[in-house]
């Protein structure tokens, strides 16, 4: 069927159109058909996705190319459920237009010319990775146990790996960047395109109005993102980069997460210390207008915590000496603690070099500047001042990192997400590299490195933080009260009284019962389940509801379930890294610490007495509690089902066990 469909593309093309569809039916039909479905879904790749017919649709952008096209990305979106379909497409692809089977009409340029008019498969194929429920992880992580097993395991020995492994798209679509060679025009031409598409799409994200927090599926796609931007930097030529410089600078800019800031940094260390002479568009970062900048500058002093290595290339060091002092020390007078921080970080860097560069041009300020690093470096109490500037020092990118000996595929992908607490399923092994043999890897792009000073470290506690938080030292020093608090005018409130006690105190002028119940729902991340809660909380004298972040509380989807309820109801901010502290202190006042989960050791709800003390935590929509936590907890409760489905709904599940609460606590009363 492969020979007749190339030689009737062009005389009966929508015949070949209705091949095509009438093929991928029957294979989405054998989906669930496990024996035969794959060995299917690769015959039906090698006749779709054959280098010569796609050469020859391509060249005339028919009607059978926008076909293949549609087929491409829905093969896509069922990966997204069905894991390794992708693995198949795009490892026939890459194999095929690298190295076209031997006799194909098709030569190797018309081959790898399919690169480039098939080049979102590339681009998805850098960014791919869901992110599975707990129980497709699970299957995930069983398949990944087996397989490492090797050939001590015996299904191993009896069935070929078949690399349906997410990480395996990822892989073979950066192995082929890696082979790629900017000395021949048509690859060099490939190069930039794609460059300009992945820029535009981390645009397109960032002015997306989609929820970014940390570890979302958004985060996980700009960290992918500019990790493929990290690999290509050495294939990049300077009139590729005069395009592309204001654009990386800009991305600075964005309110990033850690990881992906670490990535946006490297690649501007790393064309400062290429193209030196761009240090004067860096500069110019400094110069925007503070509100728009005041989440992003710490990124740019960053960069300068690595100005050694950006002056490698310049010859004219002692003047960029002079003007990265001048304006490191205006940022060390920044009333944001933050930026104070890494502006002292930075000056230490570049004070250091301009004494061992002998810059006597700053004479007058020398007293100036050694006594500030020196009052820094012995600065008394145990406050949180102190602690951020111990902390920020050891951290692994100002203190171990090097821009240079540590490029390599097993810090981008490996050592530095794990540094940056991103989630495991988001570190690849270099050993995923060697073990996926469909592209061979590059001999000429470093695999690892051979220092193992990143290797040793563990992640630390300090995370980057530039969002505009300042962490000047608070009185107290535990971290859970030390947060954000929802305050509505009251007549009767004092502005020293804690924030539960002005709300029971409303609730007691209005004849309402208030009960001794808190409800966390610090873990649940949607608006709609978090407005839900709030007004069952508000309706049955919850005393007080926790959730991750206050700014939930302006959004219209949950102030449409909420129905103003968060105006009568405590509602306190618990970020999720202060919860354990949180439930430790609620213990000590004598509260009863609740969970709502499914364990071993679950309490039927219907057998369950709550004490009048009671904290109910609620889980993730996803993930529930995590094990942590589940170890501090006093109890678990669950609710007894009839049905198929595993669970029900988390704000469902919070309104049953807050009205049972209640109605224990209501007939408490009337004996």
């Amino acid at each position: 069927m492969k020979i007749f469909v190339s030689k009737l593309m062009e005389s009966s093309e929508s015949l070949c159109i209705q091949a095509f569809e009438m093929s991928w039916k029957i294979i989405f039909a054998l989906s669930n058909t496990q024996l035969i479905f794959w060995p299917n879904l690769k015959a039906f790749i090698q006749l779709v996705f054959d280098p010569e017919i796609l050469v020859t649709t391509a060249k005339f952008k028919s009607e059978a190319y926008s076909k293949i096209k549609e087929i491409m990305f829905q093969m896509i979106e069922l990966s997204s459920t069905k894991t390794g379909i992708f693995n198949v497409l795009v490892s026939h692809c890459c194999q095929s237009w690298l190295f076209p089977p031997f006799g194909e009409t098709a030569t190797v340029e018309n081959a790898f010319s399919n690169a480039g008019n098939y080049i979102e498969l590339l681009i998805e194929a850098c960014l791919f990775g869901t992110i599975f429920r707990r129980d497709q992880r699970l299957i995930q992580e069983v398949y990944a146990f087996v397989e490492n097993l090797g050939d001590q395991c015996a299904a191993n020995a009896v069935t070929e790996s078949k690399n349906r492994d997410d990480h395996y798209v990822r892989v073979c679509a950066i192995k082929f960047i890696c082979l790629l060679d900017e000395s021949n025009m048509q690859h060099k031409k490939f190069i930039g395109d794609f460059v300009m598409k992945l820029l535009d799409k981390g645009e397109l994200m960032s002015k997306s109005k989609v929820r970014y927090y940390v570890n979302s599926l958004q985060h996980r796609i700009e960290n992918r993102l500019w990790q493929t931007l990290l690999v290509l930097f050495p294939k990049l030529d300077e009139d590729l980069l005069s395009r592309i410089v204001d654009r990386i600078l800009q991305a600075g800019h964005n309110n990033n997460q850690a990881s992906v800031k670490y990535l946006i940094e490297w690649n501007i260390i790393l064309i400062l210390h290429k193209f030196p002479h761009y240090l004067e568009k860096f500069w110019n970062c400094f110069n925007y207008d503070e509100d728009q900048f005041k989440t992003s500058i710490c990124t740019f002093l960053a960069v300068l915590s690595h100005f050694d290595i950006i002056l490698q290339n310049k010859s004219e060091k002692i003047s960029a000496l002079k003007k990265a002092l001048i304006v490191v020390l205006q940022w060390c007078f920044h009333h944001n603690f933050s930026i104070r921080l890494y502006a002292l970080i930075a000056l230490k860097k570049i004070w250091g070099m301009c004494k061992e560069s002998h810059v006597n041009d700053f004479d007058t300020l020398t007293s100036v500047i050694e006594c500030s690093l020196n009052q820094v470096e012995l600065m008394h109490g145990t406050g949180n001042a102190k602690k951020n500037w111990q902390r920020i020092q050891k951290h692994f990118f100002f203190e171990h990192f090097h821009p240079l000996k540590d490029y390599c595929l097993e810090t981008i992908f490996y050592t530095l997400p794990r540094l940056s607490e991103t989630p495991e399923e988001e570190w690849i092994p270099l050993s995923k590299f060697t073990a996926f043999r469909d592209i061979p890897l590059s001999s000429t792009f470093p695999s690892c490195h051979s220092r193992i000073t990143l290797l040793d470290l563990k992640p630390n506690d300090w995370t980057q933080q530039d969002i505009g938080l300042n962490l000047a030292e608070p009185s107290n020093e535990r971290r859970w009260m030390n947060v954000q608090k929802k305050i509505i005018p009251c007549k009767a409130s004092a502005p020293d009284l804690d924030l539960e006690l002005i709300f029971q105190d409303r609730a007691t002028k209005l004849g309402k019962s208030n009960r001794k119940l808190i409800v966390v729902a610090s873990l649940i991340d949607k608006p709609t389940n978090l407005g839900g809660l709030c007004r069952t909380c508000e309706i049955f004298g919850v005393s007080a509801l926790t959730v991750s972040n206050l700014h939930y509380i302006n959004d219209k989807q949950f102030q449409h379930l909420s129905v103003s309820a968060e105006q009568w109801l405590s509602v306190i901010e618990v970020k999720p890294f202060q919860l354990i502290e949180y439930l430790e202190q609620k213990k000590t006042e004598g509260y009863s610490i609740i969970g709502v989960e499914q364990t071993a050791k679950s309490c039927n709800l219907m057998k369950y007495c709550f004490p009048e003390k009671s904290l109910l935590l609620l889980g993730n929509e996803h993930e529930g509690i995590p094990a942590n936590i589940i170890q501090h907890l006093d109890t678990c409760v669950e609710i007894p089902q009839q049905g198929v489905i595993r669970s029900l709904n988390v704000h469902v599940s919070g309104a049953l066990l807050i009205w049972e609460y209640t109605r224990q606590q209501m007939m408490k009363e009337k004996e």
